[in-house]
């Protein structure tokens, strides 16, 4: 009797949870859906476009900013100068350069480089048109009482090269006017001589060879 009443309760609790199972797989299950994400919040933010200033421009110091280094004006005393009077230079003729070759391409240099041997060319030119004439005679103990025009451009042309590099060493060191002066000073002289020879290359030339006139 017992067994037979322990069988029946099995039977009606096993009944009871398969009916609870399948009452609970016949509920409606709700339906998750994924919610649309959008693309702009997905993406990283861009940092904002940065404007950086431009690079400094220098800008040249006017009467505004402070006053100049020689406030009154060209040919006064200036204290920047040691109280010298004060003139511009537009062509660098009194500043410091490097090295004397790049004193020597300053442009008021290579023109008193260039008319300086030009009147050299003259002189020697005149010298021998007068010693062609036997009227003058070469007063330079380096070329000789009587030398020939190879001679005499070979003697002349390296000393030139020698003054000149001289008259760059002087405006290397901010003496440009000096060397620029010195520079017409030789070329005068050199004209002088050049224009007396060439009128003693007309003159007759006299019978005693001691009465010949020396340049």
């Amino acid at each position: 009797m017992k067994k037979t009443l322990i069988t029946l309760m099995a039977m009606c609790l096993s009944s009871i949870s398969a009916q609870a199972q399948s009452e609970v797989r016949e509920l409606p299950l709700p339906r998750i859906e994924p919610s649309p994400v959008s693309l702009s919040q997905v993406e990283p933010q861009q940092p904002a476009s940065r404007i950086l200033p431009d690079n400094p421009i220098p800008v040249l110091p006017s009467l505004q900013d402070g006053p100049a280094p020689c406030p009154f004006g060209v040919g006064k005393s200036c204290a920047l100068l040691g109280g010298r009077a004060f003139f511009s230079d537009p062509i660098h003729m009194t500043e410091h350069d490097e090295t004397w070759v790049k004193a020597a391409k300053n442009p008021a240099m290579l023109v008193g480089f260039a008319l300086n041997f030009a009147a050299n060319v003259a002189d020697i030119e005149g010298t021998q048109s007068c010693l062609r004439a036997h009227t003058c005679s070469e007063a330079n103990p380096l070329f000789g009482s009587n030398p020939s025009r190879a001679r005499s451009y070979a003697t002349a042309i390296p000393l030139d090269l020698v003054a000149y590099a001289a008259f760059a060493l002087v405006k290397k060191e901010g003496h440009g006017n000096l060397a620029f002066g010195l520079l017409w000073g030789s070329a005068a002289a050199h004209l002088y001589f050049a224009s007396a020879a060439f009128s003693y290359a007309h003159v007759v030339a006299p019978t005693s060879a001691n009465s010949a006139k020396h340049q």
